[in-house]
């Protein structure tokens, strides 16, 4: 009896094991379909007919279909790592003339507003090289990063980007399609791209780093919706083996590379733009070898350098989708009050703390400043729904004045419109609050001709000249 059990026994464990071992075997197959699954998905997608461009996509979100290649697996792999967010923005062409816009192409007025908004709320820009170092834990993160990029290389870089760069304490980067940046002594004045001459000059001025937007893979023949199989940028062409495309494309990124270095003196190009926003995994290896520690696409995100440093998304920017609506701010806002000492008199303003800053009023600090050479007048332009601000003109109470606030903590959002400034607009650090907007006293005083000390040892906000 006693044998038979054990035999039992034996049977059972055997059919056990044999069940044990044949769903791990389903488990390895599934995952090694599962993988190539995802291979064929890029395979797939490396042929598609122009669906990843940098115009976008119907869901509002450019080149999506990247996404789920990019850094999701890196995510995984990491996930012990700390989460580093940096908003990577992607700019194209610039334009003076408001009837000149597209997806591709803002104002000028546009981008200011957008640089003035990352200087207000004190955002710090960085060069490829240093989310490089951030990556790779040789750098600190800055409390608020960003990456300013543009793609191509056009003339508006240098003519309207580069003074707004200098007057907003921002920087940028260009990846260049080399094959389209002209001559050195090019100086016809109905061309769009820049000249080697102006790219020179854009790197002296410590304004900008440049990258490669390859060579000449980014034109008609290879991209958009008309080119012949559907090739984008550096995707491989039909029948190609692996060896041709590393020789095309291969050649293709030493080429740019090597034009940058020898017109600019930079001595590393570790930054590669896919012309819209294409990816082809061949493409991985040969960006390796020659350097380039960092890659962009189009698709839209937030990047995480300690994730990898690959196939980082970006945020397009257009005239209907500004940096103040893509980065608005979102914070807990603490009423508090704010001790202001203008003329030797000491004044207390109602206020909310956001972060480390102290927010009050416009229609406060515009009655504090009432009378003196600082004073201004508050409008609303129904038309813009914006507030107007008016220096060195009388301001009128409206008797909401120093209304005190309600003492419950409340999460409030930036504002994501200019003011207007005796007729200008200025994207000025700014939260709306039960339908009122505050502001950074330091803020008003950039717009209205004054400045702002503090002194300590008071804990006194002091108005000077």
């Amino acid at each position: 009896m006693y044998v038979i059990k054990m035999k039992t026994l034996i049977c059972y464990f055997a059919v056990f094991v044999l069940l044990v071992s044949a769903f791990g075997m389903v488990r390895f197959f599934d995952a090694e379909s599962a993988e190539t699954a995802a291979n064929a998905a890029v395979d797939e997608y490396s042929s598609a007919d122009g669906t990843n461009s940098n115009e976008p996509s119907a869901n509002g979100a450019e080149g999506d279909k990247l996404s789920a290649d990019g850094a999701a697996g890196d995510e995984l792999s990491t996930a012990k790592k700390e989460r580093i967010d940096v908003p990577i923005l992607m700019y194209h062409n610039l334009t003076q003339d408001p009837n000149k816009t597209s997806s591709m192409t803002i104002t000028d007025e546009r981008f200011r507003l957008d640089m003035e908004f990352l200087e207000s709320f004190g955002y710090t820009p960085l060069f490829p090289s240093e989310v490089e170092e951030i990556g790779e834990g040789k750098r600190s993160l800055p409390a608020r990063p960003v990456m300013i990029t543009f793609d191509d290389g056009y003339l508006s870089n240098y003519t309207i980007a580069a003074p707004i760069l200098q007057q907003t304490g921002m920087k940028a980067t260009v990846a260049l399609i080399a094959s389209h940046i002209k001559d050195a002594d090019d100086t016809d004045t109905s061309r769009h791209s820049l000249n080697w001459d102006e790219v020179k000059s854009m790197y002296d001025s410590g304004l900008f780093q440049f990258g490669s937007h390859t060579y000449d893979l980014h034109n008609p023949k290879y991209g958009g919706a008309n080119a012949p199989d559907g090739i984008n940028g550096i995707m491989r062409e039909k029948g190609e083996s692996q060896s041709q495309y590393t020789e095309r494309v291969g050649n293709d990124l030493v080429q740019s590379i090597s034009l940058i270095k020898q017109h600019t003196g930079q001595t590393t190009v570790n930054y590669f733009s896919y012309p819209y926003g294409a990816y082809d995994r061949w493409m991985q290896p040969i960006l390796e070898k020659n350097g380039i520690k960092i890659s962009t696409l189009t698709n839209a995100g937030m990047a995480r350098p300690t994730y990898g440093l690959y196939n980082l998304p970006r945020y397009g920017i257009r005239m209907d989708r500004t940096v103040p609506m893509v980065l608005r701010q979102r914070a807990t806002a603490a009423p508090t009050t704010v001790t202001v000492s203008l003329n030797g008199k000491k004044t207390t303003l109602q206020a909310y703390s956001i972060g480390d800053e102290n927010y009050v009023r416009v229609r406060d600090a515009a009655l504090l400043l009432s009378g003196c050479e600082w004073d201004y007048a508050v409008g609303w332009s129904e038309e813009k729904q914006q507030v107007t601000l008016s220096p060195r003109e009388q301001y009128t109470p409206i008797g909401t004045e120093n209304k005190v606030l309600s003492p419950q903590k409340r999460t409030v959002q930036s504002v994501t419109e200019p003011t207007i400034v005796e007729g200008q607009s200025h994207m000025i650090a700014a939260f709306c609050i039960d339908d009122y907007n505050y502001y950074r006293l330091r803020s008003l005083a950039s717009v209205c001709g004054f400045d702002v000390d503090w002194d300590e040892a008071n804990q006194t906000v002091k108005i000077v000249a």
